[in-house]
């Protein structure tokens, strides 16, 4: 984590710049396991020996050793979601020490743990103290710092109170060694005993047949010895000699207790940002974000890593149990396009229309389409143990980031193994349907394979990339795991599946339309990677105070007052424009814009010269509550539309939104130029106005989001939070009155007829 002020150094090695080297000689077990549950023991540990460096044949040898000395050898075939607590911290400190670190860090390491699991854990964790390995063990245990702990350190709101050996640390707690006699009787003169006690001894009392004094530090064995031997005679003369002499030791709680109680020095303030050093903090430099240079630059290099990768994900994957029902379902598809293929197109009229449309090739490609599209909806649904998700879901990502793997090679881990199983998988279903087109005598599109093999991966590397940035920008789970991925759904589906229906259809644009997911692609990991930064991928938004939402918040909207502005400002002037040509070239109807724009004859006969039959329509119950719940679904559909067309053009840089409302705009002003006696007049001059004011708002709205991504200073990541939160407020406080005025207006037109 990023340091407020101070220095951090591990023999000689300065964080935050030697962070890879440091973590390549560490040891970090945390206060719970994090396993991957899927897997077996030796599995895990051999993918975590690999990542730390180890060699092959020795991991190996170290494995099966640390497996018999914790008595675990025998759970080798077990996944490790059936082990115990105990045994799962065992084999979480066999993977902190695999690579015999020089530092080992322990955070509550016996906690939960029975009398012999604890035990166990302390004497291996004194091996390694005895190896050479300096152990640092955070823990509330206070018997367990003194069993352990060469040196102590008291910690209260993040501040040393209390440093040293326990000795020294008793040293300061208490003013000398404390004893107690347990006297046979009290003493028949007690006055006498207290007033020798008071010249020799630093503290006494005396309750009943007890008595307690205090000598100095510094008294040796011989000097405590005779003090007992004359005290013992004083005691006899009064009657009362002492039957058991013990010296009270004083414990580390006491010790603990005094430090909680002492009063805390004042804290020296915490530097914030020099503005004469961006991207600094107390003018020690912070790396944060990856340069594209050295995004892509990393890509070639993780051959061995993914070779070594895959199949641990993909056991892991494959153990999930839920596999079976996939493969029917998917099976199933495969038995209606053999079915289907047998008829030679789509049965009723589905089929003619389609092989008027598309032709032979691509109707047989259609049949496929369903299976595609099954394949991988379905693979989703369980390659959630493939990626960030599920690293987040069980805790495993924090022990990840342990790891000495740089912070590129991190992103392509989350990201290439997915996209390798999806493609694998994908194309292996597609195979195996164009098969049975063949069996069945239909004619295969063998052709398209690599092209379903091309989309699924660029679908598959766009989601993972995707829920990676989505951790960055939005670290709380939910954000990130649940309504993020909905919405990277629809923009997958606009990005990476047009180019496939262009090429089922055998559109002579199909090759250049691969240009889109490919840009998108690369659009997104260089965000991914400038916004890059582990210290956000620990978070999880728990624990935080929630801040009272403002349903319109005034200071928001003032300060993006101009890009709202400029928002309707575009939406205004393509309306104009647009209405200006329409009415100057004397268009009446879309059909005279179609004849101008293919150059077509216009007709010259004016619509407004057709005599249109109007009835009048006296509205029902029925007419009224379908027209009521026609609002609602046109309100809600405009909302949701907005959002996704907003989490599209932020891949794309906020092309998308901009040429979508420069097009809604024109066309509602070309609608408006037709004059008031224009086809659907009511339908676009009025619930197009709310279409045109809710896109404009949107756009305006989500503008500074493009900007940040762009222009501006600091750090990339903060001004995309910020750009995003100032969204989501408009969005409520303006976007969706608008979305509301549309709906309302659907109903008023629908309710009249």
């Amino acid at each position: 984590m990023r340091p407020d002020a101070g220095l951090i150094e591990l023999d000689g090695l300065r964080l935050p710049h030697s962070l890879d080297a440091v973590r390549s000689r560490l040891g970090v077990v945390p206060d719970q396991a994090r396993l991957y549950g899927r897997n077996t023991a030796p599995e895990y540990l051999d993918r975590f020996g690999y990542l730390y460096g180890v060699p092959e044949k020795i991991r190996r040898e170290r494995i099966a050793s640390l497996l018999e000395r914790f008595d675990l050898a025998d759970r080798s075939d077990t996944v490790l979601a059936a082990y115990s607590r105990g045994m799962a911290q065992k084999v979480a400190l066999i993977r902190a020490t695999i690579h015999e670190p020089d530092w080992i860090f322990c955070d509550e390491p016996t906690a939960g743990l029975d009398p012999v699991a604890a035990a166990d854990m302390r004497r291996y964790l004194g091996e390694q103290k005895s190896r050479g390995a300096a152990l640092i063990v955070t823990t509330h245990v206070l018997g367990e710092a003194e069993l352990m702990a060469d040196r102590i350190a008291i910690m209260r709101r993040g501040v040393i109170v209390a440093e040293g050996t326990l000795d020294e640390l008793r040293l300061e707690a208490e003013e000398g060694r404390r004893f107690t006699a347990h006297l046979a009787r009290t003493p028949a003169n007690p006055q006498t005993i207290t007033q020798w006690l008071s010249s020799r001894a630093l503290a006494h009392s005396l309750d009943g047949a007890d008595l307690s004094y205090t000598l100095p530090w510094q008294a040796t064995l011989s000097d405590r010895a005779e003090f007992a031997a004359a005290l013992q005679a004083h005691l006899a003369e009064q009657g009362a000699p002492f039957h058991e002499l013990e010296e009270r030791q004083t414990t580390l709680e006491s010790v603990y207790l005094k430090a909680m109680e002492a009063p805390l020095a004042d804290e020296p303030p915490h530097p914030g940002p020099r503005p004469d050093l961006p991207g600094k903090r107390g003018g020690e430099a912070i790396p944060s974000g990856i340069r594209a240079q050295r995004m892509f630059g990393s890509l070639w290099e993780q051959g061995d890593m993914l070779r070594r990768s895959l199949p641990f994900y993909v056991s892991s994957w494959w153990r999930r149990g839920d596999l079976s029902w996939v493969m029917y379902l998917n099976a199933f598809v495969l038995l209606l396009v053999a079915g289907t293929s047998l008829f030679g197109q789509l049965p009723g009229p589905a089929g003619q229309v389609a092989q008027r449309l598309a032709g032979g090739n691509a109707l047989q490609a259609g049949l496929l389409l369903p299976l595609f599209f099954m394949s991988f909806a379905l693979l989703e649904s369980i390659k959630s143990s493939i990626g960030i998700w599920w690293e987040k879901a069980q805790g495993s990502l924090e022990v990840l980031l342990y790891t000495p793997v740089d912070d590129p090679s991190l992103i392509w881990l989350e990201v290439l193994p997915g996209a390798v199983v999806s493609t694998v998988w994908v194309t292996l279903w597609m195979g195996s349907g164009m098969a049975l087109l063949s069996l069945f005598g239909q004619t295969a599109p063998w052709d398209l394979l690599p092209v379903f093999a091309f989309v699924a991966a660029v679908t598959s590397y766009w989601a993972a990339m995707g829920r990676m940035l989505g951790f960055m920008l939005f670290p709380r789970e939910g954000a990130a795991g649940g309504a993020w991925s909905f919405l990277l759904s629809p923009v997958s589906a606009a990005v990476a599946d047009l180019p496939l229906a262009l090429f089922v259809f055998r559109s002579p644009l199909a090759p250049a339309s691969l240009l889109l997911p490919l840009t998108a692609c690369f659009a997104l990991t260089v965000l991914c990677g400038s916004a890059f930064d582990r210290e956000r991928l620990m978070e999880t938004g728990l624990g935080r105070t929630r801040r009272r939402r403002s349903w319109l918040p005034f200071a928001v909207i003032r300060r993006n007052a101009v890009a709202v502005a400029a928002g309707v400002l575009i939406a205004g002037a393509s309306a104009g424009l647009a209405g200006t040509v329409s009415a100057g070239a004397h268009w009446h109807s879309w059909s005279d814009v179609r004849a101008a724009a293919t150059g077509s004859p216009i007709d010259p006969t004016p619509v407004a010269s057709i005599t249109a039959q109007t009835t009048s329509v006296h509205p029902t119950s029925t007419t009224v509550a379908a027209a009521g719940l026609a609002g609602i679904v046109a309100t809600l559909a405009l909302m949701l539309g907005l959002v996704v067309l907003s989490f599209a053009a932020f891949f794309l840089l906020g092309i998308p939104a901009l040429v979508v409302l420069a097009g809604v705009g024109g066309l509602w002003g070309l609608q408006l130029g037709f004059g008031p006696s224009a086809p659907l007049q009511a339908w676009f001059a009025v619930a197009g106005a709310g279409v045109v004011l809710a896109l404009a708002l949107n756009t305006g709205a989500a503008l500074p989001i493009y900007w940040s991504l762009i222009f501006g200073s600091g750090r990339r990541l903060d001004r995309l939070r910020e750009a995003w939160s100032n969204y989501w407020a408009i969005y409520r406080s303006l976007v969706i009155p608008a979305c509301a005025l549309f709906g309302l207006l659907v109903f008023r037109l629908l309710a009249t007829g």
